[in-house]
C-alpha cells in the first residue's frame, strides 16, 4: 500500500490493477460459498456506486443492518464511493440505543436482509425506508435492482463513474460508527476517506501477505471498525476473504477454509485455549499426564528461548494436534478489542501459532500500537503506528496524535472538546506505561480504579481479569466502589457449566449451579484468586448468575463488554444483599 493511497477512490484504482484472483471474496449461502472473483467485485462496487449516486444520496447518511458477508463490503464501499456516509447498525442494541442512532444520524434509508432486522428497523421509526437486498417483491428495490440499475448507466455513460471519484477528497466525512460504550449514550464517530487510508498504509508497514498463498477467515462483525478496516486491506493486498456466517461454526471453518490469516479478540483465543484443555484433558491417564505438563509448559515458557527437547518432543505429541485443530496453516493471529493476558499469549506462541496484540478505539480508526513479525513483546501492545505520535501524560493516560484521529464525534461538539485538546492530542481513556524500547502496555482504564469505603484503591481489570480466566465464566462484574469490601458478580458460561452438569449426571444446568459441589468449586476458585491479592482487594462475596446476558436487553454492548451501570442497576438486590449486615 503506498503513501497517494489517501481516499478509497485511489484504493479503487489500486485494486483494479491488482492480478486477478478467482477466490477474491467469498461468503456462505445456504452452506455452499458464494464466490467473487476481484473482477466480479470491483465491476459490482463501480455499478452500485453509480445507481447510489443517481439516487441522490451524496451527503447522506446511509445504513448497512445485514450480517457480515461480501455483499456488506459491496454496498459499504459503494456507498462511500458515491459521496453518501455509510453508518453501520446494529440491530439486537438495545431499542433507546438504535433510536437514538437513527435520529442522531438522521437516517432515512436502512439496508436490510430478513424480516427481524426491518421488524426492529421499523420499530425504533417507522418512517425509515428498509431495502431488503434479498427481496423477492417487484415493488421493492433489492440490491439487485441497484446492479441493474448502475449496468444502465454504466452503458449509458461509461465516464459517469470516474467523474464521480474525482469529486472525492481526502478530507471527506465517509463514516459514523457509533461506539458501544459501557454506559451512556453511543457516541457517533466521524472518520474521514484518509483517516481510514491512513490505517492501511501504516498496516502494510508492518505487516506482510502474499495474495497468491495467504486467505483470511473473519469472524468479528463489520460494524466494528476494526475488522472493518482489516477487511479493507485485505482487499488492498489481493489476498482471498472468507466470511465466517456463524461463530458457532469456526472450528469446521477452520478445518475447510484453512485460513492464513485471522484477527480475533482475546475472549474467543480464551474460549478456544479452555476448550483444548478439555479436550486433552479427556483421553487416558498418560495422555493427561502429557496434557497437563504441555499446557504448564506453553503458559511458563518465553516464547522467545530456544525450543528444549521437552519443548520439541511435546509439539509432537501435542502442539501439532492443536495447531491442526486451527486448520493447520495460521501463521498469523492479530488480537484487539481487549485486553489479552499474557498466559494466552504465550500459550498460541508456544504452541507455535504467531499471535500479535494491538491497541486502539474507534476514536483513531482504530490502531494506535501493535505488536508485528520482528517486533512482538508478550504483555504489550506493540509500538505505536509510522504515521501516529504517542505520549504518555502526567496523570498515565495515554495520548495519541496523527492522521487516524477522527474528526470529532458527530453533533457533540462538547464531548469532542473533552477527548481531543487544542493541540490535537486525543486523550484515549486508558492508563499506560511505555518501555525502554517503545513498547506500550496498556495498565488499565483511567475510570477503572475505585475507592473502597476504607481508602484503597482497587483494580477493577486485573481481579476480573483473575476469574475470567478459570473458564468458568462468560463475564465477570467485580462491584467495591464506596463500599467497605468486594463483591462479584459471576456470569456462568454456559458451555462450561453444561459439560460440568454432563460429566456429574445433573439434568439441569441450574441444579448443577445450585450444587455443593460446583460451589465448593467457585469456593476453592475465588480462595486461590484472594491468596494473590491484597487484604483490601480479596472478593469477600460472589453470585452467580446463570441466565444469559444479551445485547438486546442492555446487559452487553454490541461489541460484548458488559454494559457495567445497566448490570449493576439489573442486579441491585442480588449486589445488596452481599453487603447484608454491613455498613
Amino acid at each position: 500500500m503506498r503513501e497517494e493511497v489517501t481516499s478509497f477512490a485511489a484504493l479503487y484504482g489500486y485494486i483494479e490493477r491488482l492480478p486477478e484472483n478467482d477466490t477474491y471474496v467469498n461468503h456462505l449461502e445456504s452452506g455452499q460459498w458464494k464466490t467473487y472473483s476481484k473482477t466480479e467485485f470491483i465491476t459490482t462496487v463501480r455499478h452500485l456506486t453509480l445507481a447510489f449516486e443517481a439516487a441522490g444520496w451524496q451527503g447522506k447518511q446511509i445504513a448497512l443492518a445485514i450480517a457480515p458477508s461480501v455483499y456488506w463490503l459491496m454496498i459499504d464501499y459503494a456507498l462511500m464511493l458515491s459521496g453518501a456516509v455509510s453508518v453501520p447498525l446494529f440491530t439486537n442494541i438495545s431499542a433507546q440505543n438504535l433510536r437514538f442512532e437513527i435520529d442522531d444520524a438522521d437516517l432515512h434509508t436502512v439496508f436490510t436482509q430478513t424480516e427481524e432486522q426491518e421488524r426492529i428497523i421499523h420499530g425504533a421509526d417507522r418512517t425509515i425506508t428498509c431495502i431488503d437486498i434479498d427481496t423477492l417483491d417487484p415493488q421493492r428495490p433489492s440490491l439487485d435492482t441497484f446492479i441493474k440499475k448502475g449496468q444502465e448507466i454504466d452503458r449509458k455513460s461509461p465516464k459517469k463513474f470516474d467523474e464521480i471519484l474525482t469529486r472525492i477528497n481526502p478530507d471527506d466525512l465517509v463514516t459514523i460508527v457509533y461506539t458501544s460504550g459501557t454506559s451512556g449514550l453511543p457516541k457517533g464517530v466521524e472518520l474521514t476517506h484518509y483517516n481510514l487510508m491512513s490505517q492501511l498504509i501504516d498496516t502494510a508497514v508492518k505487516y506482510r501477505f502474499d495474495a497468491t498463498t495467504d486467505k483470511s477467515l473473519s469472524l468479528l462483525p463489520l460494524a466494528h471498525i476494526f475488522e472493518r478496516m482489516v477487511m479493507h486491506f485485505y482487499l488492498g493486498t489481493g489476498m482471498s476473504i472468507y466470511f465466517a456466517d456463524d461463530v458457532r461454526n469456526v472450528g469446521r471453518l477452520m478445518h475447510s477454509v484453512q485460513p492464513t490469516i485471522m484477527t480475533v479478540v482475546p475472549r474467543l483465543l480464551e474460549k478456544v485455549c479452555f476448550k483444548m484443555y478439555k479436550k486433552a484433558m479427556a483421553g487416558n491417564p498418560v495422555k493427561k499426564l502429557i496434557a497437563m505438563i504441555a499446557f504448564y509448559r506453553t503458559r511458563q515458557k518465553d516464547p522467545d528461548s530456544p525450543n528444549t527437547w521437552l519443548d520439541n518432543l511435546l509439539d509432537k505429541l501435542v502442539y501439532t494436534k492443536l495447531r491442526e485443530a486451527l486448520g493447520g496453516h495460521l501463521r498469523m493471529m492479530i488480537s484487539g478489542g481487549a485486553p489479552l493476558s499474557a498466559d494466552i499469549y504465550r500459550f498460541f506462541l508456544n504452541i507455535g501459532v504467531p499471535l500479535y496484540q494491538g491497541y486502539g478505539l474507534t476514536e483513531a480508526s482504530p490502531v494506535i500500537c501493535a505488536n508485528a513479525p520482528g517486533e512482538n513483546k508478550v504483555g504489550t501492545c506493540g509500538k505505536h503506528f509510522a504515521h501516529t505520535e504517542v505520549k504518555i501524560d502526567q496523570a498515565g493516560e495515554l495520548l495519541a496524535r496523527g492522521p487516524g484521529i477522527m474528526k470529532g464525534y458527530h453533533n457533540n461538539q462538547q464531548a469532542t472538546q473533552e477527548v481531543i485538546d487544542s493541540d490535537g492530542w486525543l486523550h484515549t481513556g486508558d492508563l499506560a506505561e511505555m518501555d525502554d524500547e517503545g513498547y506500550i502496555i496498556i495498565t488499565g482504564r483511567c475510570k477503572e480504579l475505585f475507592k473502597t469505603s476504607t481508602g484503597e484503591y482497587i483494580s477493577l481489570h486485573y481481579i476480573e481479569h483473575l476469574l475470567m480466566m478459570s473458564g468458568w465464566f462468560d463475564h465477570v462484574l467485580i462491584v467495591g466502589n464506596k463500599r467497605p469490601f468486594v463483591v462479584a458478580l459471576l456470569m456462568i458460561d454456559e458451555g462450561a457449566i453444561s459439560e460440568f452438569a454432563n460429566t456429574h449426571g445433573f439434568i439441569d444446568r441450574e441444579d448443577a449451579v445450585q450444587s455443593k459441589l460446583f460451589q465448593k468449586k467457585i469456593d476453592q476458585l475465588i480462595t486461590k484468586i484472594n491468596n494473590q491479592l491484597n487484604h483490601w482487594e480479596k472478593i469477600r462475596g460472589f453470585h452467580l448468575i446463570t441466565e444469559r446476558l444479551t445485547i438486546e436487553n442492555g446487559d452487553l454492548t454490541p461489541s460484548m463488554k458488559l454494559a457495567r451501570n445497566h448490570v449493576q442497576k439489573r442486579f441491585k438486590n442480588e449486589i445488596e444483599e452481599m453487603y447484608k449486615g454491613h455498613i
